[in-house]
């Protein structure tokens, strides 16, 4: 399958302003999702996907271990094999672009779960759907190939989700979001000069770690995915603290390190290993809410809370880039298809 990814890149802004506007209307079915968790109370929560559908939870799930909620994050394929029983106290959230991935169908289809199921997705008819208690449609539209607007659709879906459920009233959480989105399209306007304007040493071939911590270890996963799925490119994201224990080590000369750097707590942090990695003669390119003084490579992206929605924009550019310098239809596919069908 070829489809060039570009257009889907840039529609983002506009697809998350209207699926915003459908997620905050009274009655949503965002709201019901909401209102389900909050009135059942279940004694374990998990979120779980596979892929950019399993990435995209993360930020929600810290929202809401944040608020106190009793909230995992756990694969969708370890959940399938591993996840024991899923009695009438457990609730899944369960995300899927396509609603089809095999490990979906196979836990709703094989497993006993006396539970309530919360389903994000872009498809409306599907097996995740039909055996869904609450469908909260992500309103992408169509995707032909890699996630670029079905990931934001849902890290939008979820995160807006996560806010209701910790009793956020919907006056507020519109005006927080309206905010976001602002930061989404001008992340998104300036980001092909950014990209275009990057040192050399980031288009070519080799491997590249994408770190991050918080929020934005999605985006270091998901940026990691797409660099693989569009590039051919390897690159590995992990956490910015998992880097620190061991991996640290691969630092030297030619090593290549994006830091998906948060607001917040662990900012410092983020700029201290980009000065130390520089340090041992790597590249390292900073993406976050940065000082333009800074020293080195960077993409500076406004400090919002919902950080994910705008930093994975430069990062899909970037993986389209390299695509294309590297004479790769962006969004082609040599091995697998747009949904997995096999474990």
């Amino acid at each position: 399958m070829t489809h060039d990814i570009l257009d889907d890149i840039l529609a983002q802004p506009a697809m998350l302003h209207a699926a915003a506007a459908k997620h905050l209307a009274p009655a949503s079915e965002i709201h019901a999702a909401a209102a389900l968790i909050r009135t059942r109370q279940p004694r374990r929560i998990i979120l779980s996907g596979m892929g950019s559908s399993h990435f995209s939870a993360y930020p929600a799930f810290l929202q809401m271990l944040a608020g106190g909620l009793p909230v995992s994050w756990v694969e969708l394929a370890e959940l399938l094999h591993y996840g024991g029983k899923f009695g009438a106290d457990t609730m899944l959230i369960i995300i899927s672009q396509s609603g089809e991935t095999i490990e979906a169908r196979r836990l709703l289809t094989e497993r006993a779960i006396e539970g309530p199921v919360i389903a994000i997705s872009n498809a409306t008819q599907s097996t995740l759907a039909r055996h869904a208690d609450v469908l909260v449609p992500t309103h992408a539209g169509p995707e032909l190939s890699v996630a670029t607007r079905t990931y934001t659709a849902s890290l939008l879906a979820l995160l807006l989700l996560a806010e209701l459920a910790n009793g956020t009233d919907a006056d507020t959480a519109a005006r927080e979001i309206a905010d976001t989105l602002v930061a989404v399209e001008r992340v998104t306007a300036a980001a092909p000069a950014q990209i275009a304007a990057l040192p050399p040493h980031w288009f070519d071939a080799g491997p590249l770690m994408l770190v991050g911590r918080g929020p934005s270890l999605a985006t270091a996963l998901s940026g990691a995915l797409l660099l693989k799925e569009t590039a051919k490119l390897p690159a590995e994201g992990m956490s910015g603290a998992q880097f620190r224990h061991g991996p640290l080590e691969i630092a030297g000369p030619g090593q290549r390190t994006i830091i998906c750097a948060a607001p917040g707590a662990t900012l410092a942090f983020d700029r201290i290993m980009a000065a130390e990695l520089r340090r041992y003669g790597g590249h390292t390119l900073l993406l976050g809410p940065l000082d333009p003084e800074d020293d080195g490579d960077m993409i500076i992206v406004p400090p919002i809370a919902a950080m994910p929605l705008a930093a994975i924009v430069p990062l899909q550019l970037l993986a389209r880039e390299i695509a294309v310098r590297f004479g790769i239809a962006p969004g082609s596919f040599r091995y697998i298809g747009k949904v997995t069908s096999t474990e």
